[in-house]
């Protein structure tokens, strides 16, 4: 079990992911939809070409320079989710785009923002066809997004008016609705939903944005022009197909699902949100696959175990991990599904009596994210934690 791995390592199994990878390509292929996963959480290219394989027609990322790592890691193609106005992160994609041959979308809210990317622009990109985005379309109170169809309306125009702009459709983003009042969240999230569909008939009904440029193209090549639609986060992306899909014929939108933590889950907020969202909707049948396990250092005291694994190790923002199995002597047993009684930079302090030092714990998380974000390397097992092979990540 794990012999000579080094521990604490962060484990993600096979069957799991590839499990995982295959029912969202199932699902958004049966909705008639597209799929570019949200990177950031992993920033891995080895599990950025997992989904590739699957379908995915291209990366999400939310910052300039996590665009960079992945390009020089040969990703091509890139939905930027999230504004992009300082001159530093345009002189960026600027140069992906030059040397990398990078395509890339991103975001705008603001009439100022579009002003600075397009003055930006103008002596950056000069060589270059203008870039496209998307109309950041937002909640009152919550994060970026136009607040307003007016407010929409008016970034559009400002993005089909500028010289280095191309307008290509709408963005936003509903997974910021999860924290809402669980009885209030279904219809909240409707409401949001037709709202921007509207936005979008009044920017075709304007002509502000075009039908598909070649009518034979490949419709996953988002740049081959025509109008592009992206919502989806990890829990709520079901209403993007029941509200964003099935207002638009498939050859005048492109609807593009951006869920990104569906590729490992959790053993947390996300494999909690399937249950509840099941409920309403059918969904895909999403496995956790994401695992940290650690020694048993010390037991110090009768009913007291510390393990090495801690706050450096996995995520806590969300909620506290969770132990899954424990292993000694090569033999993989079961533990209760418990939240530990402390937690430290680099260990996890357990009420039990069931474990002694040496033993090997597994810990399940709560947000995939800000796990991998902890790591630069994690290792792909099979069924008897045996390594399969090795991802790298390219956080820095």
């Amino acid at each position: 079990m794990l012999d000579g791995v080094p521990l604490p390592a962060l484990l993600i199994d096979q069957a799991s992911l590839r499990s995982n990878a295959r029912a969202m390509r199932d699902y958004v292929d049966a909705h008639g939809m597209l799929l570019a996963p949200h990177v950031k959480t992993h920033m891995s290219p080895e599990l950025w070409r997992v989904q590739e394989e699957h379908g995915a027609v291209a990366a999400t990322v939310a910052t300039a320079s996590q665009l960079v790592a992945l390009a020089e890691a040969g990703v091509r193609r890139f939905l930027v989710a999230n504004e992009v106005v300082a001159a530093a992160d345009l002189a960026l994609l600027a140069a992906a785009r030059r040397e990398h041959g990078a395509r890339i979308i991103v975001f705008a809210d603001s009439v100022a923002g579009v002003g600075l990317m397009d003055a930006a622009l103008a002596g950056l990109a000069a060589d270059l066809p203008p870039l496209d985005v998307l109309v950041d379309f937002g909640l009152r109170g919550r994060r970026t997004g136009t607040r307003t169809a007016a407010e929409a309306l008016a970034v559009a125009e400002a993005v089909h008016a500028a010289p280095r702009l191309r307008l290509r459709g709408l963005g936003g983003y509903e997974g910021v609705l999860w924290s809402a009042p669980a009885q209030s969240r279904p219809a909240q999230t409707d409401a949001y939903l037709d709202d921007a569909v509207a936005v979008v008939r009044e920017l075709l009904d304007r002509g502000l944005l075009a039908e598909a440029e070649d009518p034979g193209a490949d419709p996953a090549d988002l740049w081959t022009g025509g109008a592009i639609v992206s919502f989806g986060g990890s829990d709520l992306y079901p209403a993007v197909a029941d509200r964003v899909r099935a207002a638009f014929p498939p050859e005048r939108v492109r609807i593009v699902l951006r869920s990104g933590c569906y590729l490992t889950l959790d053993h947390g907020r996300y494999r909690h949100a399937q249950q509840t969202v099941t409920a309403q909707h059918p969904l895909p049948s999403f496995e956790p696959a994401l695992q940290v396990w650690g020694t048993v250092l010390s037991a110090p005291e009768s009913g007291l175990a510390v393990v090495g694994v801690g706050k450096r190790d996995l995520s806590y923002d969300d909620a506290p991990p969770v132990t899954l199995a424990f292993a000694r002597d090569g033999v993989v047993g079961p533990l209760p599904e418990t939240t530990p009684a402390a937690m430290f930079d680099q260990h996890i302090v357990l009420h039990t009596d069931r474990l002694a030092v040496g033993d090997l714990v597994g810990f399940g998380v709560s947000h995939p994210c800000t796990t991998f974000d902890k790591w630069r390397e994690a290792r792909i097992v099979d069924d008897e934690y045996r390594t399969v092979s090795r991802i790298r990540t390219l956080f820095h």
